[in-house]
């Protein structure tokens, strides 16, 4: 890997960990509005934890707010995904080994 590629990775991971500390605050401060049960229970349904009557029910109560939260956790589950592939190909470009595959093997399908 050249210097391009070790820069290009160092800028993305700067710009992820900027991002993911603004996605932090954001979901800090809705769950402050929302408070703690609700923020347990959307947990619940962002999981997918529920029947399917229960997910139906509250996907039918979700307001702004809730909305936002769920936003807020699916944005920082790509960006952690996507900051930790950044820190994997940093740490093999560091190596200097070209021989390795930067890119999480793919999950079986049964």
């Amino acid at each position: 890997m050249n210097s391009d590629d070790r820069e290009f990775i160092e800028e993305a991971a700067k710009r992820l960990d900027a991002t993911l500390e603004q996605l932090q605050a954001e979901e800090i401060r809705l769950r402050g509005i929302v408070g703690d049960a609700r923020a347990n229970e959307l947990r619940a349904f962002w999981l997918n934890e529920f029947d399917d009557v229960d997910m139906e029910e509250i996907r039918r109560g979700l307001d702004f707010d809730d909305r936002s939260l769920l936003w807020v956790w699916n944005r920082l589950h790509r960006n952690r995904d996507r900051r930790a592939r950044a820190g994997r190909s940093a740490m093999i470009m560091n190596a200097g080994r070209d021989d390795l595959d930067a890119t999480p093997p793919k999950k079986k399908t049964e």
